[in-house]
């Protein structure tokens, strides 16, 4: 750093000492001048921007020191102030510039720069000020703006420090480090605030070691917790910090068996698999890790002797966990044979009820702890054929109702595109059902009784158009043309001024010829036809729950087409002839039903809309499923679930934790 700032010093004294020597010539060159009132031109480059540094800042002074000895006023005063804003203007330019640049390289915190930053580059400003006011203006603008919202963010971040409890010591921290970043590097207020954040880690350090050694491992690992997130690059906290959780995680576990209270237990362990501490402490866990094992396996065997399904099922997955993280082993596990016929026995049950999702589940959980046989696998597809048939929902369209008083008939050809566009977009969202096939099965329906055994629809589209109309309009003006309608013969103006030359004069000019051939122009007055047509399109519709007739979604829409065009009636005037131009324009049928006509564009607009309403119904599947866990429905919510899990599976899409869930809802759900 010193060896840089002694560098920049030398160069400086070198650019000074030929600008002063600069100055000296221009100096003596004025003296010598006409009395001092005038100098020598001073000529500056073509283009300032290509010209160097060093050239600039001595053209700068030798310009002020020439316009100090010229008459204020005067053209050269005049032109040399020009010459002097042109340069200053390049050089405030350019330190403009280089200020902006260090900026930017700095790093900002919540958007803000750093106060002490900003301080330093505002006392830079007054070599930019010598050159150009303006380009000095905007940069200080510039820097007070930053500045303030600086500003502004300390004086936030002190008054909620203030409120602040001290118990709340990660809030404390993250907040005094903003502030010390905010303050910048160097000044009285970043040093206070940094030297009160390491305070307060250092109590917090001491408050773990102290609990520690009363062996309160739940509290250091609070508290280590706070140095890991303050100070993550600190080895011998991460590494102090895993060893403590390995001991609150082996106390919950002791405190489990004791209490009957398994909690989130497993769960942590799971989580402290994942992290990079965990091969380090897992042989010191493993100790203790088949005695759990065996206690979990007992706890399950015994629930199920007295039924209780989901409670074995819980603590047959903690002890398989526990196995497989801490022994790398498959658990052998007492008891498993019988839950596994007893769950078996349900399954058959909610096959036979038909609810296929707790079916699901309870396979999904044999196959966990039990071998996956071929019966089992033709189990498994049969039953997701039967969730993906109800997953998929289905939906038919009736004819849109068309107005009474209209010619057009565009309703079956709207309500059928609107499908056509449903179905392209969203194929594994939603099944189309024919309408006529649709009336088959309602009165199959109807007939035998049997309405919850067929495949109906789940929504059906209807609609009315409202209007289907195209309005024309026709006006009837003139146009008048200058036109060629033939040639005639003239006298040729040449000719006769040559005849009234001297003959000694003729006789040296070649004779012009007596006449000449030129256009003939008239007005012609041409009957334009121009002719309009507007057509209109309106649609009211709706999506009606077909179990319930409740209406789902409603809407209105309306579009329009405009076509315009001028016909000409013909005209013949001498020469000239004006072909009928005719007007040409589509039918209306075609501008209502054509391709691409109104019609089409208004399925297209109403089969947008739809498919925001009927797309992703997994994601909503996902939310009734919790909806009815907390109703306590966990049928109902294993159902949906399935059906949220089918989907995803088609569309690849991520599952998250809706597997478990699913296992999870069967197991709570009631025998059936």
């Amino acid at each position: 750093m010193r060896k840089s700032t002694l560098h920049d010093s030398h160069r400086a004294r070198l650019r000074g000492g030929l600008a002063l020597a600069a100055l000296a010539a221009v100096t003596a060159l004025v003296l010598a001048g006409c009395g001092g009132s005038s100098g020598p031109a001073v000529q500056i480059p073509a283009d300032p921007q290509a010209a160097g540094q060093m050239e600039l800042e001595t053209l700068f002074d030798q310009i002020s020191l020439q316009l100090q000895s010229t008459k204020p006023g005067s053209n050269a005063a005049i032109e040399l102030q020009q010459k002097l804003s042109q340069v200053g203007g390049e050089l405030a330019n350019r330190a403009a510039a280089v200020t902006r640049t260090r900026l930017s390289q700095v790093e900002r915190i919540d958007g803000k720069l750093p106060l002490g930053a900003l301080e330093k580059e505002t006392g830079g400003l007054s070599a930019i000020r010598r050159y150009d006011l303006n380009v000095h203006r905007q940069i200080e603008n510039e820097l007070n703006e930053e500045l303030e919202a600086t500003r502004g963010a300390i004086r936030e971040r002190e008054a909620a420090l203030s409120t602040t409890p001290q118990s709340e010591i990660l809030a404390r921290i993250n907040l005094l480090s903003e502030l010390s970043a905010l303050s910048g590097t160097g000044s009285e207020k970043q040093a206070r605030y940094a030297a009160e954040r390491d305070e307060i880690l250092r109590n917090v350090s001491k408050e773990a070691e102290e609990a520690i050694r009363n062996e309160d491992y739940e509290k250091a690992q609070d508290l280590l917790g706070i140095v890991a997130e303050v100070n993550p690059d600190d080895a011998q906290a991460q590494k102090t910090k895993c060893d403590v959780d390995g001991k609150v995680i082996v106390k919950r576990f002791n405190d489990s068996l004791a209490t009957g209270r398994f909690g989130r237990t497993v769960e942590m362990l799971q989580e402290f698999s994942t992290t990079d501490c965990f091969g380090d402490i897992k042989s010191s866990l493993a100790a203790d890790a088949a005695p759990l094992v065996e206690a979990f396996g007992m706890i399950g065997q015994e629930s199920v002797a007295a039924n209780d399904l989901a409670a074995a099922y819980g603590r047959y997955q903690d002890a398989a966990v526990i196995s497989q993280l801490l022994l790398d082993r498959k658990a052998k596990l007492p008891g498993v044979p019988q839950f596994l016929k007893k769950i078996e026995r349900r399954f058959d049950k909610a096959y036979a009820a038909k609810e296929f999702g707790a079916a699901w589940g309870y396979l999904t959980v044999m196959t966990e702890l039990g071998p996956t046989t071929p019966q089992i696998r033709q189990k498994l597809r049969k039953t997701r054929d039967e969730i993906a048939r109800r997953a998929v929902r289905g939906l038919t369209a009736y004819p849109f109702e068309d107005p009474a008083n209209s010619a057009a008939k565009v309703g079956d050809a709207v309500s059928s595109k609107v499908v056509q566009h449903i179905f392209r977009t969203i194929p594994s969202d939603v099944r189309i059902v024919e309408r006529e096939q649709l009336e088959r099965i309602l009165e199959e329906c109807n007939r035998t009784g049997t309405c919850a055994d067929l495949d109906t629809a789940d929504f059906i589209v209807q609609g009315t158009i409202l209007d289907a109309k195209v309005e024309t309009t026709s006006k009837v003006g003139r146009e008048t043309r200058r036109v060629v309608t033939g040639q005639e013969t003239i006298t040729n103006p040449e000719h006769t001024r040559w005849m009234t030359m001297s003959e000694r004069d003729r006789s040296k000019v070649p004779e012009p010829p007596r006449t000449l051939r030129r256009d003939v122009t008239e007005d012609v007055t041409i009957e334009v036809n121009n002719v309009r047509k507007v057509g209109i399109i309106s649609v009211s519709y709706r999506v009606v729950d077909a179990a319930s007739g409740r209406v789902l979604f409603t809407d209105s829409m309306q579009t329009k087409q405009e076509f315009q065009d001028e016909g000409r009636q013909g005209v013949q005037l001498g020469e000239f002839k004006q072909e009928t131009d005719f007007v040409e324009l589509p039918p209306d049928i075609e501008i209502l039903s054509g391709s691409g006509g109104l019609a089409d564009k208004i399925s297209e607009e109403i089969g947008v809309k739809l498919v925001d309403f009927l797309k992703d119904p997994e994601e909503q599947y996902s939310q009734e499923a919790t909806r009815f866990v907390s109703e306590g429905d966990y049928l109902s919510a294993a159902r949906k679930a399935a059906y949220s899990i089918v989907l995803r599976e088609i569309k690849q899409k991520d599952m998250g934790m809706l597997k478990s869930d699913l296992k999870r809802y069967a197991m709570e759900s009631p025998a059936l």
